[in-house]
């Protein structure tokens, strides 16, 4: 059983993708779960066949634990497609792992899986 009807959610949805509301405003505005919220805004999107949220927004709306994993751009064109923010942050990523192959290790994985590689096969001391 559905409290708004599929125009009210599609309007709903609008608000959300237009940056008018945000998803957590529109839960507490309309009543529904913020998870509910966010769906209205997919299903608007997906209905209108507009692309997705910059990932700038989406990260306000993301606990930072279930966050999606960024992808490596090695085109181009995909690095075109970012925003002044995310090319900053891919900046910031080459510089730190041209300075470790530097030093002679890479890191594999993140958080407490983390594991360093040796890319010289001596020893450090």
């Amino acid at each position: 059983m559905n409290k708004y009807t599929l125009e009210e959610r599609l309007e709903i949805g609008r608000q959300i993708y237009s940056h008018q509301l945000t998803v957590n405003e529109a839960a507490v505005k309309y009543d529904i779960n913020h998870y509910t919220a966010r769906d209205y805004m997919r299903y608007y999107r997906d209905k209108n066949n507009l692309p997705a949220m910059n990932s700038l927004y989406a990260k306000s709306q993301v606990p930072a634990s279930t966050e999606p994993k960024p992808k490596k751009y090695v085109k181009y064109d995909d690095l075109e497609s970012l925003s002044k923010e995310e090319l900053i942050d891919e900046v910031i990523k080459a510089r730190v792992e041209a300075e470790r192959t530097k030093k002679g290790y890479k890191v594999k994985g993140d958080g407490q899986e983390k594991e360093f590689i040796n890319l010289n096969n001596t020893n450090s001391k």
